[in-house]
């Protein structure tokens, strides 16, 4: 009997080892092990300790030329003071990459076409598509373009710095959650990743279109049927008609034949392609200072992203001697996209262009 009860245990515990220790396939459906969320010593008990943030507020990253300050407010935004901007943004990137490492990691897979690498085969036509769409061609092409400046290639390089000594001091109980339950490590940052995430940021707000269900219906209906039923319009433009004007408006006779239409409506509904939402954009607006209280002009930008846990932006203070600005960043971007210094504020807008063709 005792024999028994210690084979079945052994079988069990065996059987538990290899469950934990091996991801479990289900058609295209992968779970990562579960062994390094669980483990004692370096899982997902070790991130209930509260991060450290705030409580060491000089930095001595190496490669910065002088220490540097971080101080954070009652709502945790760092406000980062250095002796020059290099040292500013090295700083940033790691201070960035201590609050939304797995997000920048996440960012540029996506971008690279490598999120199967981590999440199994589900999202091999996410990687596909990314990968013909050229978004890596896109980012190697932004960097080659940025290395024929020097300072730019600098700066770019102090933020990777900054992400990868953050890096180093990581061992693996200090990973964040993302990391354990998908059972793999972060990877050393550089400046074609931040291209990456750009790139990211440029399909969401540019990369809406219809090339492709326009080629293919323009091949099955002809050039003059294509044209009727698709002219050159803005639907959301709504034409301004004078005061005065004689409009001889005749409605347009109420068509029941809906020969081949169904093919078409079909071939839209089975070929479907993932497409940013047709809701994004952004406001930009601007008041005089003789229409303020204070007499001071207002700028006010609302970018219209998304909603996503964690935030698309980082708010983040910079300040040197030659530099101080406040605003938000993209995590894994350097500098700020949105924000204001003592003499200028500024902002940024989606004008929806064309940018993609297959």
């Amino acid at each position: 009997m005792r024999l028994l009860k210690f084979a079945i245990a052994l079988l069990l515990t065996g059987g538990l080892t290899w469950l934990l220790s091996n991801p479990l396939q289900f058609g295209e459906k992968r779970f990562p092990a579960l062994g390094h969320l669980f483990n004692p010593f370096t899982g997902f008990w070790q991130n209930a300790d509260p991060v450290p943030q705030g409580e060491e507020d000089l930095f001595r990253l190496p490669g910065l030329t002088a220490p540097a300050e971080v101080v954070y407010d009652e709502r945790m935004v760092p406000h980062i003071f250095a002796e020059n901007l290099r040292d500013a943004l090295a700083v940033q990137g790691f201070i960035v990459a201590q609050h939304r490492l797995w997000q920048m990691d996440i960012m540029a897979r996506r971008a690279a076409g490598r999120l199967s690498e981590v999440l199994g085969p589900a999202t091999l036509e996410i990687d596909r598509r990314q990968r013909r769409m050229g978004l890596p061609y896109a980012a190697e092409q932004t960097l080659a373009t940025w290395q024929e400046s020097t300072l730019g290639m600098e700066l770019l390089e102090a933020y990777s710095d900054g992400v990868n000594a953050y890096l180093r001091q990581l061992s693996p109980k200090d990973y964040p959650l993302e990391y354990k339950l998908m059972g793999y490590g972060p990877e050393a940052w550089s400046p074609l990743k931040t291209a990456l995430v750009m790139k990211v940021m440029a399909a969401t707000l540019c990369a809406r279109e219809d090339d492709l269900e326009a080629t293919n219906s323009l091949e099955q209906l002809g050039r003059e049927a294509f044209d009727y039923l698709f002219p050159e319009y803005n639907p959301k433009q709504t034409p301004v008609i004078p005061a005065g004007t004689v409009w001889n408006f005749g409605p347009a006779a109420d068509s029941t034949d809906q020969s081949g239409a169904e093919g078409l409506s079909g071939f839209y509904r089975s070929r479907p392609l993932p497409k940013p939402s047709e809701f994004l954009g952004s406001n930009n607006w601007a008041l005089a200072g003789s229409k303020t209280a204070d007499g001071a002009p207002i700028l006010c930008n609302d970018p219209h992203l998304e909603l996503t846990l964690p935030a698309i932006w980082y708010e983040v203070q910079l300040h040197t001697p030659e530099f101080n600005a406040y605003g938000v960043c993209l995590p894994g971007v350097p500098a700020l996209m949105i924000g204001f210094n003592e003499q200028v504020a500024w902002g940024l807008t989606n004008v929806g262009q064309d940018v993609l063709d297959w």
